[in-house]
């Protein structure tokens, strides 16, 4: 009897990482150019809005191009974000503004850690101080059971960092125009591990 409970536990043990693998699905885009301004940024996002996966991406070019410029990131933001995080402002781009809450906490972070974005870039690691390779770029994101179908208008999508042990997850919805736009983030912008810097006097 404890002989088959054993050789039971043994094949469910064998079992486990496969189950678990199996929960997770990847989905990959390729991006063959990266935006560098506000304009290539609103014709890439354009493209890239009709699917979740593209809006997260073109969520991260906003960023990045915040952490480069912030009048122009604020702008790019304001055109991915979901409307629940937007607020109306005759003085705003296109009459919006980000959301009080969503601004500062953009600021404080990108301002704190301003090689973050990077690390979500490819060819970016720790050692050399998160610098990406130029483009093209090619994403690897991953889904499980729990992230939602493109169907329901709801879908939570994971993106790996070079900073960090775990991929992060955002939350994208579906607006009633049928572009997507990015909902929830905020663990896109927790801090991840320091660039390595190199001392001079190392070579001495």
């Amino acid at each position: 009897m404890k002989l088959r409970f054993l050789f039971g536990y043994f094949l469910f043990s064998l079992l486990i990482p496969f189950s678990l693998a199996a929960q997770n699905d990847l989905v990959r885009v390729e991006i063959s150019s990266w935006p560098i301004d506000l304009t290539s940024f609103d014709s890439f996002r354009s493209e890239q809005s009709s699917s979740p996966q593209g809006t997260l991406i073109s969520l991260i070019a906003a960023l990045d191009l915040y952490s480069k410029n912030k009048e122009d990131g604020t702008k790019a933001l304001i055109l991915i974000l979901d409307s629940s995080l937007l607020i109306q402002d005759s003085n705003g781009y296109k009459g919006f503004s980000l959301n009080k809450n969503i601004a500062d906490l953009i600021r404080r972070q990108l301002e704190q850690h301003p090689y973050l974005i990077g690390s979500y870039l490819p060819g970016s690691t720790p050692a050399n101080q998160y610098k990406p390779n130029a483009s093209p770029y090619s994403f690897t994101l991953s889904a499980n059971r729990f992230s939602g179908t493109e169907e329901s208008g709801q879908r939570k999508l994971f993106i790996p960092s070079s900073g960090a042990d775990t991929a992060r997850p955002v939350t994208l919805k579906r607006n009633a125009k049928g572009a997507w736009k990015a909902h929830e983030f905020s663990s896109l912008l927790v801090g991840i591990k320091k660039p390595v810097t190199k001392n001079a006097a190392d070579d001495l």
